[in-house]
Order: structure tokens, then sequence, then C-alpha cells
């Protein structure tokens, strides 16, 4: 153990000393509540349990690593969150809490404290848009513990009232319950104002953010209202004002990460390639462990014909995922691809054998992996084993259907194309299109695919082409809603998602119409089923979709008149 572990050690198990648990349970607010400390020396562990202990706290968990927190943040609904900054490998409580925090593991009146031995660290979390409660300095006695805990857990329990909504992914109720508060002038109403401004940003309500953060900077130029400015802008596409709020955000402090990524996202939309990889490279050089980042990195250097970062990057998201919920077999496809343009045929083939080895018993992953081989053997020249394992990958495709995703999907039409099967590779870009047909991110990155082999026009046109024949079937069944022929709106819609099964806006407008059906002419049970499953799929898929989150406050509304509670979503 280091000399700062073994001060912080002597300090909180000093602490314990001579402390007993309060007697009556009505002064004791540690008692019922659910503990977890995440370190990864065991002495600090114990330390801080007894700690804890002296307060009156009797239910304390504990993990070691990132991956079995994310694991125990899964399973149980805590109260308090004692995190030490540094985890190792490059992996810090920060990236842990805003993961917890994406992947909706922590209720809003969760109490999250970052423990740390490190000064510098003070300035990185303080910069964060998403920050932790507290952070406190090691050494520290136990005194200031409870202090701070006693702080944070009062500024914590007036988020109650949006604990339920947000775990059901309800973010326009939530928003409702902050505005209330903020109307009210409660004690923390710009901590409301705050997480109103962070749900208007997740369901892209550019707009009401805007109006938000500039209301906030009236009262105070508080950093994080900026950056939520800014990335109201953004979404708003007024690229020039939010590029210099976000280099005025990164002048006051270089460690706001997400002013790098937003940054890039701009450059991006501005067709900036090389700077948008200047940005995520200063990003991944000052905080190296994001997994999203780095793939990003990877994918853009590749993009710029900047080969040797690309690769880099790449090696850096499989080995940063390998262990994490990110692991996919895509991660594989996309190093593969990068190492077989550099004509590097020795290191594509130790990725190949690192992913058969890692997903041996994985339909997904053999399958990935013959994507992969099947360009590996027509680098080697050895065609009639390329076209093999290619017909042997479209054979398998349909069998694994809700298995593949959309990345590996996309590594397999891209070998299509260099295997001089277009047809196979258009079939499955036709799909792409046809199901995410308003994903701009999604368009975008199939249109560079189609730049990358040599086939802008025709990729072009494909898109469009099918972008079209999607918008004319919604409008088709839309025309129908409108005329009161509801029945038929649902048929039709109906017949779009038999033929588009993982197209989001066909799910919501079909639950749309019945809702529509059920208000106008009553109850309809398969339907109701039906639009029940539909919506259940969406909160899965993308439940930040701003029209998601209003069809279901309409459907839920529309189920408690019905008095049919068990079709809540």
């Amino acid at each position: 153990m280091n000399s700062s572990q073994s001060n912080s050690f002597q300090a909180i198990a000093g602490a314990y000393k001579g402390k007993h648990p309060a007697s009556a349970e009505e002064l004791n607010p540690y008692r019922r509540k659910l503990f977890l400390v995440i370190d990864s020396v065991p002495e600090m562990q114990r330390a801080l349990a007894m700690t804890l202990g002296s307060f009156g706290a009797e239910r304390v968990e504990y993990a070691s690593r990132g991956n079995d927190a994310l694991a125990k943040l899964a399973r149980y609904d805590f109260d308090v969150v004692l995190c030490d900054y540094d985890l190792g490998n490059g992996y810090d409580g920060l990236y842990l809490f805003e993961e917890a925090r994406e992947r909706n593991l922590l209720k809003q009146s969760c109490v999250f404290m970052i423990v740390t031995g490190e000064r510098r660290a003070q300035r990185v979390i303080s910069a964060a848009e998403m920050a932790p409660d507290e952070y406190l300095l090691k050494p520290f006695t136990g005194e200031e513990l409870r202090l701070r805990l006693e702080r944070a857990i009062r500024r914590r329990e007036a988020f109650r009232v949006v604990d339920d909504a947000l775990m059901r992914f309800e973010y326009m109720a939530a928003a409702e319950a902050c505005s209330k508060q903020i109307q009210d002038k409660s004690e923390f109403a710009l901590d409301f104002m705050r997480l109103k401004g962070n749900l208007s940003l997740k369901i892209g309500d550019w707009d009401s953010a805007k109006k938000l953060y500039v209301e906030v900077l009236r009262l105070k130029p508080l950093p994080w209202a900026r950056l939520g400015l800014a990335k109201a802008l953004t979404g708003l596409k007024s690229y020039d004002e939010a590029r210099m709020l976000f280099e005025q955000v990164l002048q006051d402090n270089d460690r706001v990460m997400e002013a790098y990524d937003w940054l890039a996202k701009i450059h991006l939309a501005n067709h900036d390639g090389a700077q948008a990889q200047l940005n995520l490279q200063q990003a991944t050089c000052l905080s190296p462990v994001v997994v999203r980042r780095q793939k990003q990195l990877g994918e853009v250097a590749f993009a710029n014909g900047d080969l040797a970062t690309a690769e880099a990057a790449c090696s850096t998201t499989l080995t940063l995922a390998k262990h994490s919920w990110h692991r996919q077999p895509a991660l594989y496809a996309q190093l593969a691809r990068v190492q077989l343009a550099q004509r590097d045929s020795v290191a594509a083939g130790k990725t190949l054998a690192g992913l058969r080895r890692d997903y041996k018993h994985d339909d997904a992953g053999n399958w990935v992996a013959d994507v992969i081989d099947s360009q590996l053997q027509q680098q080697a020249g050895n065609k009639s084993k390329a076209a093999q394992l290619l017909a042997s990958t479209a054979e398998r495709l349909p069998q694994l259907e809700g298995k593949l995703g959309v990345e590996a999907r996309m590594e397999y039409a891209r070998a299509c194309y260099s295997l001089a099967r277009p047809d196979l590779g258009d079939e499955v870009a036709r799909t792409l299109v046809r199901n995410h047909h308003d994903d701009e991110a999604l368009l975008e990155s199939l249109g560079c695919l189609f730049d990358q082999v040599g086939r802008t026009e025709a990729g072009r046109e494909l898109i469009a082409e099918n972008v079209q024949s999607v918008v004319n079937l919604n409008n088709a069944a839309v025309r129908e809603a409108q005329a009161g022929h509801y029945e038929q709106a649902v048929s039709l819609f109906g017949k779009a998602y038999a033929e588009l099964p993982d197209n989001v806006q066909v799910m919501l407008n079909t639950s749309n119409a019945i809702i529509a059906l059920v208000y106008r002419q009553g109850w309809h049970e398969s339907h109701v089923r039906a639009g029940h499953a539909m919506l259940g799929r969406v909160r899965t898929l993308q439940p930040s979709s701003s029209k998601f989150q209003k069809i279901m406050q309409a459907w839920n509304s529309l189920m408690e008149q019905q008095g049919r509670r068990e079709w809540l979503v």
C-alpha cells in the first residue's frame, strides 16, 4: 500500500475508535440505507466500512473493480456510493459514475461521492458536466466524511420526487417534476434546473434546453450551464456560436472532456475530419479510458487515411471493451479492417484468432469472424475460399436476426463490396436504411462506407430511394388516420412493421394510431397488446426519443382512463 493509502487507512480507522451507532432509529439516517464502497485496496474497504458502521450503517456492499461495481449497481438499489478515484488500469471513478448514469443504474436520490488522494483530480471532477455529489481528499477524518455525507444525503433526498420517473425512463414526467420544484423556489432549485437542462438535452428538446441555460447564466456564470448551452446550440445547428462557447469552456478548464467530443461533432458536421480527429486525440491523451471516444477516434482517423492512429485507437478500444458491457464482435472487425488496409495480414490474422477464441461458442461472434476471414483470404489471393466464406455468412444472416448490431452488418456490407458482391452489400445496406431511415448518424456512416468502397453515387441513390420509400409508407398510413380510418391506419402500420421490425418510427406511429383508435372506437385487446410490445421495444432501443416520451405519456394516460394498468409502459 502506498503512503497516501496508509495515511488514509490510519485516519479512517482512528475515527472508528470510541464511536457507537445511534441507539434511536429516528436519529440514525444511515441504518436503512444501502452503501456501496468501491476501492481496489481491501484495507481501505474495511476502513470505510468501519467508519460507516460507526455512523450507524448496517448494510454495506463492496467492489474492487469498475466492472464489479457496475454489476452490483445493476443488481441493487444503492442509496450511497463511495468510490475511489483511481480504480487501476487508467479507469477512474468519474468515468464509472458517468457510465452508471448513462446506463440508468443510479437513482437520482443516490449519493455518489468520489474519494481521491490526488489534488489534480479535483479539477477534473469539478469540471464534469455530470459531476458527483462530493469529492473528498485523502487523508480525511471520520468527522469530515460524516459532515460531507450528511450534506449530500440531505441534498439528494430532495430528488426522490424524480426517482421513479427516471428509473422508468419517463424523462418528460421527471422534467415536469423539476419545473415544479423550480417554480416553488426549492432550496435546491439550481440543482433541479441543472437536471431539467440535462433531461431536455437527453430527449433532444434543444429549444427548451437553450432557454433554461440562458436563464441560469443570467443568474450565475456556471461552467456546466455554459457547456449545456453550447450543446443545445449544436443541436439547433448553430455551429459557429456553439464552437466559440466550447472553446471558451476549454480555455477556462482544459479538462472538460465533453467539450472535445462536441467540438469533434461540430467539425464532422462541417466535413472537417482533420480538426475532428485533432479534438479527439487531445481528449484521448487526457482521458484514455473512454471506449466511445477511442472508438470514434479510430473511425475518424480511418476516414482521414491516418491508418497508424486508427489502428492504435481501435486496438485500445478493443482492450478497454473486452471486459466491459461495450464488448462486441464488431470491434474486432473494425481493428482487422484497419490492419487489412495497412496490408498487415499477420496482425489481422491475430485479431481474427482473438475473436474466434473469445467468442468460441457464440453464433454472432463466429459469423463476424467469417466476415473478417473472407477479406483476409481475399487479400492472401485465396479467392475461392474467400467467396465460400462470404456465401456462408450470407446464408446464415437471416438466422441471426436480433443478434447482430448495426456495426456488424456494416462490416459485412463492406466485405461484400470488397469481394465484388455488390448485390449482397446493397441488400444489407437497403435493410439498414429502411429500418433507420431517420437516423442521421447512421445514414452518414453508410455514406462514408460507400465513399470508401468507391460507390459514392450508387450509394447515395440507394439511401435516398429507401428513405423516401419508408416516408411514403408512413404517409399513406398517416393519411388514413387523419381521415378517421383508424383500423386501416393500424393495418397499414402493422404491415410496415412486419416488413421493418427494427424501425422505431414505424413502431411509434403504430402505437399512436392504436391510441387514436381506442379513444374513438373503444377497447381493442389485440391492438393494445401489439402497441404495448412495440413501446416496450422502443424503450429498450431509444428511451430518450422525444417522440417516444410524448407517446408513452399519452399511452399511459389512456391506460389509466381505461382502468387497464397492466398495459402501462
